[in-house]
């Protein structure tokens, strides 16, 4: 099956909400009709158009099952949910710097919250670390400072605190010597997008189409799959930069 073939199968909302039912359960002909709230006629029109493409198949028992293509057909949907349901802020916004893997797995941000305008991101930002504990990871092309006060507190706390930022901005942070020892540091010679994890939200801001990072709009997340993406993303850019 081509793809074009593919994507003109999955254009349907019912053979969408078909596969989607039967990816949690196989059913009979009857419970399905009833789950998907469809008539008998077109649940046989589309039913016969996804067992003709493979998609679902019959079996011996009487019931409908997703083939193993199918369930992964419809396992990859939620990345596309997700991207189009904010094409327009995808529209403004270079993914680019996420590697692919993860650009796979991009779904992980559809419980985040996209936030526009500084001052707002800011203050989220600030409200939003005064209770962390464990580990602070941030990487972005400029520190926010109006948050120094709440790094010395934290290192004092034994929190464990990483960051990576451009090599020339390392001369203008304005920590005493002994919390600059603390931190771990790597630099890179240009950063394209900015990421922030700790255990009670995560952050993540993409460049916008001048290249720079959008410090205007940022995506909050805080439960723990969108904690795990950028944990890897930012792992993905320290494993890949010099110890300083």
């Amino acid at each position: 099956m081509k793809v074009y073939e593919l994507f003109t199968e999955l254009s349907s909302e019912n053979r969408l909400d078909i596969l989607k039912t039967l990816y949690e359960k196989p059913m009979t002909f009857t419970s399905l009709i009833k789950e998907v709230d469809m008539n008998s006629t077109e649940a046989s029109r589309q039913l016969s158009r996804l067992t003709e493409t493979r998609l679902i198949e019959k079996k011996g028992d009487g019931r409908y099952y997703n083939t193993l293509f199918g369930n992964l057909v419809i396992s990859s949907i939620p990345g596309m949910n997700f991207i189009s349901e904010n094409s327009e802020y995808f529209i403004e916004h270079d993914t680019s710097p996420i590697p692919l893997e993860l650009l796979r797995q991009i779904d992980a941000l559809s419980t985040g919250e996209i936030a526009t305008g500084v001052y707002n991101i800011l203050s989220t930002q600030e409200k939003l670390s005064e209770d962390i504990s464990g580990h602070f990871w941030y990487m972005s092309d400029d520190f926010p400072r109006h948050h120094l006060p709440n790094v010395e507190k934290v290192l004092e706390q034994g929190m464990e605190i990483r960051v990576i930022f451009p090599k020339d901005l390392f001369s203008t942070l304005k920590l005493s010597e002994r919390n600059m020892e603390k931190i771990q540091f790597r630099a890179r010679d240009e950063i394209k997008l900015s990421v922030m994890t700790a255990n009670r939200f995560s952050m993540l801001k993409l460049p916008g189409p001048d290249g720079k990072i959008d410090q205007n709009t940022a995506i909050f997340g805080y439960d723990e799959r969108f904690r795990k993406w950028c944990e890897k993303l930012f792992l993905y850019y320290w494993d890949s930069v010099g110890i300083l």
